[in-house]
């Protein structure tokens, strides 16, 4: 048996490699003749393929000497329609042009899929229908979906990228190494728990370096070529479905949404690399002025992003413990209780998800990159430092010591409440006190070190809003009408203030039932889920990445900017009588600056400093984080932050 896999594994290799150049003469033929060849090509091969699948199916018996006539006559079938098309494109070309590279894809598919299927029929001894019984359905999700299709694929995918586009296309050209590097590591391509386990892990790890790859090209680049554009957004959106596709298959085995996201991608991505030049063609999209594609593409990458955290989750804690820790709803009843179910059931999976430890370590690593390549252009030294605390809260404050070092951090303030009231459960007894203490504490420190302690270091926010990527898209402060508006009326603006005052009434009524259930006044639960913590995870686990999600439409730092965050309010407010202020060493040098920098710098569409500088040397507004992007942005290295810090450096110059 393992003398058959070497021989069948050098032979797929083998037929990957002369795939990989077929598809390299059908991209680069210039002419019908040339293209002809790759057609008859392909037909050889599928024709050699479809013999020994009838003789290994198993629904009619043959000799393998009337398999290999019948073969030979398959292939002779099969070359008469290119034949056809290179009569007819002698005198319409374009008629050629435009029903080749359906085909191709086709034929290239059809091969891999026959390849796999004799191949695990050889392996397993078995006939075809005896492996997977009489379901289509079923025969070809696990043929696209095993080994033999796979990785040949995978193979197929790195080799034309070599042959086709590796001159002259860099970033769509590593782009696409990564894609073959996902492909291969498909966790159903060896249904052993090692691999699937090793797949888990080490294709979420791959895709998440692609991603990292593509947000720092875009913020280098500030556009992408138009077909390159599409084809991302495609394939973004055909890796969320993948992704969504191995939950299934790690819930209950099924690898259908599997094949259908695997065939999908080589559709695609065979369409395109047939195409001469479709990667390096004219046409441009200015992703900061394109605020509909700049949407789609960040909601392509949360869709793939939460489905691979969701396959984390099911890979380290397992699928059945993970489900049942979240508590769903059993359906039952009418249909207003359905309703009510799917919608709880929604929301407490999904939040699950984005509040989960492994989706916030696969989001810091990714995000975190992007503040370090941050890190690495900024000029501050404070800036840079604040930047590094950042990172370094991100992984201890959020992750380390409420996941893996605290075992029930909910009763230590400040760890546990890292977002205030509902972040760890309800109003029960035992954690009111720990509640209000966080309170004290993160108020304390806003009043000494200003909001920016929490909104620019111990939020994970800000790790979010602040990489290079993210932090870029503050431009669409400026250009989109919302976000213009937001970002410049402050608490003034009438979304501000509906936004704020419903989210404190909402928390306000949820906070009430949970203390009065708690108290045994008044039983009312969600499906055994507190009303407050249930408020707080569709307040914060959901709403919230919704608004991260549509910056291009209400701008970055939208949190503030809508008043959505009740706990940013909370210490903003605190801040605002606070020691915390920006400050310049030469107000006179802010009378000559022509460009005022600092202003346009602003995350959150500050725009006052300039005046303020000039009228008082000095910056406060409740609505300044600290973030830091005016002190680097200032060309005359005039701006610096003023705190606790120096307020006691000026106290004990007094007393000397």
């Amino acid at each position: 048996m393992n003398y058959d896999m070497w021989i069948l594994g050098l032979i797929a290799g083998l037929m990957g490699i002369f795939t990989s150049y077929i598809l390299y003469l059908s991209r680069t033929a210039e002419n019908p003749l040339r293209k002809i060849i790759t057609y008859i090509l392909l037909a050889m091969m599928n024709g050699m393929l479809l013999g020994p699948a009838i003789y290994l199916s198993g629904v009619i018996t043959i000799s393998l000497e009337d398999a290999v006539v019948i073969s030979a006559g398959l292939m002779a079938i099969e070359i008469i329609y290119p034949l056809i098309l290179f009569v007819r494109s002698i005198e319409q070309e374009d008629i050629e042009v435009r029903i080749s590279i359906p085909v191709i894809i086709f034929l290239t598919l059809l091969n891999e899929f026959l390849m796999s299927l004799d191949f695990n029929s050889i392996i397993l001894s078995k006939t075809i229908f005896t492996i997977y019984g009489t379901s289509i359905v079923a025969l070809i999700s696990q043929t696209v979906s095993s080994f033999w299709f796979i990785f040949p694929m995978a193979l197929e995918m790195g080799l034309t990228a070599i042959f086709t586009i590796r001159k002259g296309e860099k970033v769509a050209f590593i782009f696409i190494i990564f894609q073959s590097l996902v492909m291969f590591f498909t966790p159903t391509a060896i249904p052993q728990s090692t691999w699937i386990s090793i797949s888990v892990f080490a294709g979420g790890a791959v895709m998440t370096a692609l991603l990292i790859f593509i947000f720092e090209s875009l913020y280098r680049e500030s556009y992408v070529n138009k077909n390159f554009s599409r084809y991302l957004l495609q394939i973004l959106l055909i890796y969320g479905l993948m992704m969504i596709g191995v939950m299934i298959f790690q819930y209950e085995s099924s690898v259908l949404i599997v094949s259908i996201a695997v065939l999908l991608e080589m559709i695609v991505y065979i369409n395109a690399i047939l195409r001469k030049n479709y990667f390096s063609g004219k046409g441009k999209v200015y992703w900061l002025a394109n605020k509909e594609w700049s949407t789609l593409f960040l909601m392509d990458v949360f869709i793939a992003e939460f489905a691979m955290g969701a396959t984390f989750d099911f890979q380290y804690y397992g699928t059945s413990f993970f489900i049942n820790s979240l508590h769903l709803a059993v359906f039952s009843g009418s249909i207003i209780n359905m309703i009510t179910e799917f919608f709880y059931n929604t929301v407490v999976f999904v939040g699950g998800i984005t509040g989960s430890s492994w989706f916030l370590i696969m989001m810091g690593f990714e995000m975190g990159s992007l503040v370090v390549f941050k890190i690495m252009k900024t000029r501050e030294l404070e800036n840079k430092i604040r930047l590094g605390l950042m990172i370094g809260a991100y992984g201890i404050y959020s992750i380390l010591i409420p996941s893996f070092l605290v075992t029930n951090s909910r009763i230590y303030p400040f760890i546990g409440w890292s977002m205030g009231i509902g972040t760890a459960g309800g109003l029960a007894p035992a954690l009111i006190i720990p509640m209000l203490l966080t309170y004290v504490i993160s108020g304390s420190l806003s009043l000494l070190f200003g909001a920016r302690q929490l909104c620019s270091v111990f939020c994970t926010a800000p790790l979010m809003y602040q990489g290079t990527f993210y932090d870029s898209m503050k431009k669409f402060n400026r250009t989109t009408p919302t976000a213009k508006k937001l970002s410049t009326g402050g608490e003034r603006n009438l979304i501000y203030r509906v936004v704020s005052f419903t989210i404190y009434i909402s928390l306000a009524v949820a906070a009430l039932f949970s203390f009065l259930y708690h108290y045994h006044i008044l039983n009312y639960e969600i499906y055994g889920t507190d009303p407050l913590f249930f408020m707080y995870i569709i307040i914060f686990d959901i709403m919230w990445y919704a608004v991260f999600l549509t910056m291009p439409y209400f701008g970055n730092y939208g949190c503030i900017n809508t008043g959505y965050c009740h706990w940013g309010n909370f210490n903003r407010f605190v801040g605002k009588y606070g020691l915390f202020k920006l400050k310049v060493k030469d107000p006179s040098q802010c009378v000559t600056c022509k460009t005022k920098d600092c202003a346009l710098a602003c995350p959150v569409g500050l725009s006052s400093q300039p005046g303020s500088f000039i009228s008082q040397g000095q910056f406060k507004n409740s609505r300044c984080v600290g973030v830091g992007d005016c002190v680097e942005a200032c060309p005359y290295e005039n701006i610096f932050f003023y705190d606790v810090r120096n307020f006691l450096k000026e106290k004990v110059m007094k007393k000397e």
